[in-house]
């Protein structure tokens, strides 16, 4: 099974190029979804990040009605204070990534030729490790900005504010082995991956090959990760 980690920039159509493989039957393994299930109440990772923000932060991100946690209120304190954005990393990393090994397991239980780990923070995180190739989606930094500031309502001093949260889009195109240029727009950028496709699954021979020698402890340590997050350990 081949491994492709999926990244880009905010607002680069990272989310066009990954529902274009979930549409061409590809496994994609999504590191937002994830996020945003550990935030559930009761999830270990959202505990362990309110006791790390404190009494008075924790009031400002949630809801005292529902317990429900202002999803906007800490993207803005991730983005505008550095140290918040370490403890959230921290908080909730580990679950995140746990999460998306469980689901790389089950891709590769059920056979899978490739599987993509979509991910913004993927080479920020170290994840470049787990994969055979990063594929970047690309766009200049200006229409980068520009499209921030189109998609979320915002001044241009806010939508940089936000690109400089993360690696430079440039630099994560000098990293990455497969480089999908979303310039041109939706239309161009789904014919690119289209195109791209073939390029991206292991052969069978090579996927049955490691299928049988390593799928019994695949199957072992996924039903571990399953365990422990039914559990909520």
């Amino acid at each position: 099974m081949r491994i492709i980690g999926l990244t880009g920039g905010i607002a680069t159509g990272k989310s066009t190029v990954s529902e274009t493989l979930k549409d061409h039957d590809i496994a994609v393994v999504d590191a937002d979804l994830i996020a945003r299930d550990v935030m559930e109440d009761g999830h270990p990772a959202r505990r362990r990040l309110l006791k790390a923000l404190g009494p008075r932060i924790t009031s400002e991100i949630v809801k005292a009605d529902t317990n429900e946690l202002d999803r906007g209120a800490l993207g803005a304190l991730v983005f505008r204070d550095r140290s918040i954005r370490t403890k959230v990393n921290e908080a909730t990393h580990p679950y995140i990534k746990l999460e998306m090994l469980r689901q790389l397991l089950w891709a590769f239980i059920c056979f899978r030729r490739v599987v993509v780990l979509d991910t913004p923070l993927l080479i920020e995180v170290g994840m470049d490790k787990w994969v055979h190739s990063v594929c970047v989606v690309y766009v200049p930094e200006s229409i980068q900005r520009q499209r921030l500031m189109d998609r979320d309502h915002i001044t241009a001093d806010k939508a940089q504010e936000k690109i400089d949260a993360q690696i430079p889009i440039e630099r994560k195109r000098q990293l990455a082995n497969l480089v999908i240029d979303n310039t041109a727009g939706i239309r161009d950028t789904r014919r690119k991956v289209q195109e791209l496709l073939p390029k991206l699954k292991s052969s069978w021979l090579s996927t049955a090959i490691a299928w049988s020698l390593l799928s019994v402890p695949a199957t072992a340590l996924y039903s571990l990760l399953t365990v422990v997050k039914v559990l909520k350990l």
